[in-house]
């Protein structure tokens, strides 16, 4: 029974996974706080994440011999303008990064390298007040499946198929240094028709997510922030099968940055699940932020 309950896993797990299903369109505790017309940034995130168990929709968790780790880097890049009396922050994400160490209950999952999909964005604020510090902003993420993929293979950088997150943002400055952030998504999924053998389909319900920061600006240049977030939702189908796997995840982070000089700033995020299921959870996730203004 276990070792046919753990096929199973094997077997839906190679359908689906890569950096782009395990990273939804996570935000930093000041995304939603705009920047003056004119101005760009090029953004350099390093991440590395660890897993050591996975958790299937069910209860069911093999720790034994089982794990995940991940190296991925981004580069992004965002320009700002007004137009019609909006604030618009067009931007491109180009994720790269490597898969290795994967098992599950013992069972070899391989590695994958190379590029994940490329991500197109902008963000348009309906709401921009500097006097009362209200910032609300929408932005689609268009994710174009060109990154890496091997059909049949447990691994891979990109999704082979087509997706589409919409966020909405609420940034509130608050007194004395503290501001308070709050955003929420739903992702649709296209099919990825070279999933499982490398011949089946792969479809997926949407995904939701909420995440909440609260910041709090201590010094001129330096700022903390706690967070929180809630990701729920995406049943797949294997060939029109449930192949049991979902994702619920519960995170907490801290965020620490620094701008060196006026125009650089870098930041630190560590991260963990603390409750998760159909999937693997993340035991620890730190990443490291570049941000350059010209």
């Amino acid at each position: 029974m276990i070792r046919s309950f753990k096929s199973a896993v094997l077997a839906a797990f190679c359908a689906s996974f890569s950096i782009s299903a395990a990273m939804a369109a996570d935000v930093n505790s000041g995304d939603y706080l705009p920047a003056p017309a004119g101005t760009n940034l090029l953004v350099f995130y390093s991440q590395y994440a660890t897993r050591d168990e996975y958790v299937s929709t069910s209860g069911q968790t093999f720790s034994s011999g089982t794990g995940l780790d991940s190296y991925v880097d981004i580069l992004r890049y965002v320009h700002y303008f007004d137009i019609a009396g909006f604030t618009v922050a067009p931007q491109v994400l180009i994720p790269a990064g490597t898969l290795y160490n994967g098992r599950i209950a013992g069972s070899s999952l391989d590695a994958a390298a190379g590029l994940g999909d490329p991500i197109l964005a902008t963000t348009v604020w309906v709401v921009n007040n500097k006097a009362t510090q209200t910032y609300i902003g929408v932005m689609p993420y268009l994710f174009i499946p060109l990154g890496q993929y091997s059909a049949g293979e447990a691994l891979n950088l990109g999704e082979n198929r087509w997706k589409l997150d919409l966020q909405a943002g609420w940034y509130q400055g608050l007194a004395g240094g503290f501001a308070l952030q709050l955003t929420g998504d739903v992702i649709w999924y296209g099919d990825n028709t070279k999933a499982g053998s490398g011949t089946q389909t792969l479809s997926q319900d949407p995904t939701y997510q909420f995440q909440a920061w609260l910041s709090y600006a201590f010094a001129p240049t330096w700022s903390a922030a706690a967070g929180y977030s809630q990701f729920w939702g995406g049943t797949e189908y294997l060939a029109g099968v449930p192949t049991g796997n979902a994702t619920e995840r519960t995170q907490v982070r801290f965020e620490l940055s620094k701008f060196i000089t006026p125009t650089f700033q870098v930041l630190g995020l560590v991260q963990r699940d603390v409750a998760a299921s159909g999937g693997f959870p993340e035991a620890f996730r730190g990443t490291v932020r570049l941000l350059q203004v010209f």
